[in-house]
């Protein structure tokens, strides 16, 4: 994988067409929080990202989503979710933490170093963090679903967003023989002061991900 000036890593296509039917993904997916120390592939970390928040459709989305629809359901297609990858041992990708920017299907560096202890920290000490290869981080900007929702959308649709993002990864996951966890557990403040995420920016879910122990 290369790397512009800029520090912005171009991502794999996603792949359209699987081996694992929907059904079976269903059927098998689960929880996952034992991980092996074996390294994911750049391939796979790509059709993750792609299936948490990447673009789907091109020409139909309103003015506010630019023209794009996502792989995930948005209430009034307002995409107030951004998603981080932490990599730690990932195939021809250099460790970091770094943003995925959907429109480009790409990934910005953050930050050049491993942030896993302090995020795993930060987790109460979950140390799933640690031993899987990567990690998803979720944050979300509430304004853009509250200016148009108000209150609700901070208290009921914004979650909303954040589940069907993260049930798309578990699926995606499962496809790919992998496992990730959903973490809810965590002190909002430490883990924006371990990550430097915008001010505005509010964490909201931790999924690491990997090979599992059955």
């Amino acid at each position: 994988m290369t790397v512009s000036s800029e520090k912005t890593f171009p991502l794999p296509r996603p792949r359209l067409i699987s081996n694992v039917s929907l059904e079976e993904a269903l059927w098998n997916r689960r929880s996952r929080r034992e991980f092996k120390p074996d390294p994911v592939s750049a391939e796979d970390v790509a059709q993750i990202l792609w299936a948490a928040y990447g673009i789907n459709q091109s020409g139909r989305g309103s003015i506010s989503t630019a023209g794009k629809l996502k792989t995930a359901p948005s209430a009034g297609a307002r995409y107030p979710l951004e998603i981080y990858l932490l990599a730690g041992n990932v195939m021809d990708m250099p460790t970091g933490f770094f943003k995925y920017i959907p429109g480009d299907h790409t990934i910005r560096l953050i930050n050049e170093r491993n942030l896993g202890h302090e995020l795993c920290v930060a987790a109460l000490h979950q140390d799933m963090i640690l031993k899987a290869p990567a990690c998803l981080v979720y944050t979300a900007i509430f304004r853009r679903t509250t200016s148009r929702y108000g209150e609700r959308g901070r208290t009921r649709y914004v979650p909303m967003d954040v589940g069907h993002s993260a049930q798309n990864v578990y699926l995606q996951a499962t496809a790919l023989n992998l496992g990730t966890c959903a973490l809810g557990a965590f002190n909002d403040d430490q883990v924006k002061k371990a990550l430097d995420v915008p001010v505005e920016e509010e964490p909201l879910y931790l999924m690491p991900f990997g090979y599992y122990y059955s």
